[in-house]
């Protein structure tokens, strides 16, 4: 299921264009925008609609609800910010999927842009000594134009859809480095890294020297949390990105220790610095004798 942004009035300043394979077609989806709100320009042929709209923020939840899985193969699409589209425009008419796909795209490429995001500072404290500070964990948040907060969900389900993980997990890296920065935190930064962003040379360099070199916070601050909703192929492949990460003097600790990977046997090859328990394996736990054990 493709993530949902909340809808943004209307504001005039692009136009979607939809062609269809029939007029009732036609006349259904039209029917369907202008109770969305959307306002329409009339054209001259019938097979095609026009409607105004904003950003993509207020079409994408119409375009992703408002037709059936048949209906949206048999509709094309257009977004564009002309009122006229030119020849080399028209090559760009997608399906409504392929059009959702694109939409997403400009979307967070232009909250990364723009830099509309921030870090949520979260504590983490000695298990020994609750009032004994040991680092934090620094959660990304995307921001919609207006400054509310975009859910981490779809910020993260978006950015898988549009195969734009990579750039997000750079945003991730900058805003939390950058804000420990802000803060003067001089604890242990965990920033949530998804391992095939950095499994390769080329994507740690560039992490590395986009995250680090404008930040001044030093390599053996930094712990990456390596999430589990992305998997290596195998332990060995994380031994040798863990091992990677040693040599710049990066720490690492496991995500959700106790599912996929980050098993007993993972544990003991990879050798991590930290590793962070499961919920399950922790919730309830004065209660269950087995996990006590």
């Amino acid at each position: 299921m493709r993530a949902v942004m909340t809808p943004r009035p209307s504001i005039g300043l692009g136009h979607i264009f939809f062609w269809y394979e029939n007029w009732r077609l036609a006349a259904r989806v039209r029917s369907r925008m202008i109770a969305a709100g959307f306002i329409e320009r009339q054209l001259d042929d019938d097979r095609v609609h026009c409607f105004l709209s904003d950003d993509v923020e207020t079409c994408l939840p119409v375009l992703n609800s408002l037709l059936t899985p048949r209906e949206k193969r048999q509709v094309y699409a257009l977004h564009t910010q002309t009122a006229e589209p030119g020849i080399f425009e028209l090559g760009r008419l997608k399906t409504i999927e392929g059009l959702e796909t694109q939409l997403y795209a400009l979307w967070l490429g232009d909250m990364l842009m723009d830099r509309r995001y921030r870090s949520l500072i979260q504590p983490i404290v000695s298990a020994n000594d609750h009032n004994s500070l040991f680092g934090y964990e620094f959660l990304l948040r995307g921001l919609h134009t207006d400054g509310t907060d975009i859910p981490a969900p779809t910020l993260f389900d978006t950015a898988e859809n549009c195969e734009m993980l990579f750039a997000l997990d750079m945003a991730a890296g900058e805003s939390a480095t950058r804000t420990a920065k802000l803060h003067k935190i001089d604890a242990h930064v965990f920033v949530n890294v998804l391992p095939h962003t950095i499994a390769n040379d080329a994507g740690l360099d560039a992490w590395l020297q986009s995250v680090l070199s404008t930040s001044d916070i030093p390599p053996h601050q930094i712990v990456f949390e390596l999430v589990e909703s992305q998997q290596l192929s195998d332990v060995a492949t994380l031994q040798r990105l863990i091992d990677k990460l040693h040599g710049h003097g990066i720490r690492v600790a496991m995500d959700d220790f106790g599912t996929g990977f980050n098993n007993l046997v993972g544990l003991i090859e990879a050798a991590p610095d930290f590793i962070k328990l499961a919920k399950s394996l922790t919730s309830n736990v004065s209660a269950d004798a087995r996990k006590l054990k």
